[in-house]
């Protein structure tokens, strides 16, 4: 049996998951604007016809590989939050340690990262993917900094801005990785985060008040 027929009987999560794989191999290699449909199909060790009669080009098979990268990451992340104890600064240094893991710093993955990034503002279907997972992920930052807040006290703290500044910071950590993995260690990269947390609680929070009147 050919690779091709064996693929068409595969469950649609396996046909999905060995598509994925193939794109991000392919990204890796050869860039968002190397990366074709053809090679992408080698890769995956099926036709360019099979490709396209599930997608309607390359941009909208990047983009799928996108959203299930960044389901991987969020749900690895929530994992290690739901294992941390309760409590937000908990939560938080389970989410940095969980974000500066093997799997999260594998040069693939990474490498894939930099391809979307810079494809971002060329395709719509990878921008939108771009904006929805961007937004999944701020949004668990400010929930966990919104009831670090309510657990220390703290009045008109803006946790929206705040997790978009820890955000950036994490952003900016992973893309230096990315491109000189000899700047920080793993453990480094967390206690940067760790240290911005406890600027904080220091009093750095009173950077993040709500306007008068919110």
């Amino acid at each position: 049996m050919s690779q091709e027929a064996r693929y068409h009987r595969m469950l649609p999560e396996l046909r999905k998951a060995n598509l994925v794989e193939a794109t991000l191999v392919c990204l890796k290699r050869h860039g968002f604007q190397g990366a074709s449909i053809r090679k992408i199909s080698a890769e995956a060790g099926v036709s360019v016809g099979l490709i396209s009669h599930h997608y309607a080009g390359k941009d909208e098979l990047v983009a799928e590989a996108y959203m299930a990268v960044t389901g991987r990451v969020m749900g690895l992340l929530r994992e290690a939050m739901a294992q941390a104890a309760p409590t937000a600064r908990e939560r938080l240094s389970a989410f940095f340690r969980a974000s500066f893991c093997a799997e999260l710093l594998d040069p693939q993955l990474l490498d894939a990262w930099l391809a979307f990034w810079g494809a971002v503002k060329t395709a719509d279907a990878i921008n939108q993917v771009h904006d929805h997972s961007y937004g999944e992920y701020r949004n668990e930052l400010s929930r966990l900094l919104a009831t670090l807040a309510v657990e220390e006290g703290w009045q008109g703290f803006d946790a929206d801005l705040a997790a978009i500044s820890l955000s950036a910071l994490l952003d900016g950590l992973w893309l230096e990785s990315g491109l000189n993995p000899g700047t920080f260690t793993p453990a480094q990269g967390v206690q940067i985060c760790e240290a911005w947390v406890d600027g904080l609680q220091a009093g750095g929070r009173q950077r993040f008040s709500l306007p008068k009147g919110c």
